[in-house]
């Protein structure tokens, strides 16, 4: 009797579970990002996306992604020269050499809660939160310094925003924009040579901008 109870338990949990695969979805998330500002002390950077996102089904109102980045970022505090809006040059602040300069390529891998609010079959909203973790690597260069400084730093951020969604045909288009606390200035600071006095500018890429294809990889 009990080997009986056990094998119709087991029965029941399969069945279950093969119910609720069939209503998930799980789709590929390639896409571009924009991360920073447009204030000169701030850094400006932009790259790939491509994550992987679970939804139990496909109208439920959370999901989860795992999301990969792959971003370039460069700054230049006063070396290089600007237009305003009547399309007049502005000269750099800093005249000769800029107190500091890079470029650097930063990989993040992270994990984004998303609720989402669906107004019919093709339009939703949603609100999104990431968590992230990844590395800051390249060439900086110091006012004062003969060469540029190459090293590599861990990097955390949190970002948090609210986007859009719209199927299409065979995938779904999504935009979001946010606010992110991703900031290099304190492990710029950390390597600053000692004869080096020059104020290390803020460096906070405080805006991002995401543009992805949302594609059902598994939808049975």
């Amino acid at each position: 009797m009990k080997k009986w109870l056990f094998a119709i338990l087991i029965f029941i949990l399969i069945v279950t579970s093969q119910n609720v695969i069939a209503q998930s979805q799980i789709s590929l998330t390639p896409g571009l990002f924009y991360n920073g500002t447009t204030f000169s002390e701030d850094v400006s950077g932009f790259g790939a996306i491509l994550g992987l996102e679970y939804m139990r089904r496909k109208d439920h109102f959370f999901s989860l992604e795992l999301r990969t980045k792959y971003g370039y970022y460069s700054f230049d505090d006063g070396t290089n020269w600007r237009e305003d809006k009547q399309g007049a040059l502005i000269p750099p602040k800093n005249k000769g050499e800029a107190r500091l300069e890079y470029s650097l390529f930063s990989p993040q891998v992270g994990l984004a809660p998303k609720f989402h609010w669906h107004l019919d079959e093709l339009f939703s909203l949603f609100l999104e939160n990431e968590l992230s973790v990844g590395l800051m690597s390249g060439n900086f260069k110091y006012k004062g310094t003969p060469q540029k400084i190459r090293f590599t730093e861990p990097t955390f951020s949190y970002n948090i925003g609210a986007g859009m969604e719209y199927k299409l045909k065979k995938c779904t288009f999504v935009g979001s924009l946010g606010y992110s606390t991703l900031n290099f200035r304190s492990k710029i600071k950390k390597h600053q040579p000692a004869h080096h006095q020059e104020y290390i500018p803020n460096q906070d890429a405080a805006i991002w901008i995401n543009v992805i294809f949302k594609v059902p990889i598994l939808f049975l």
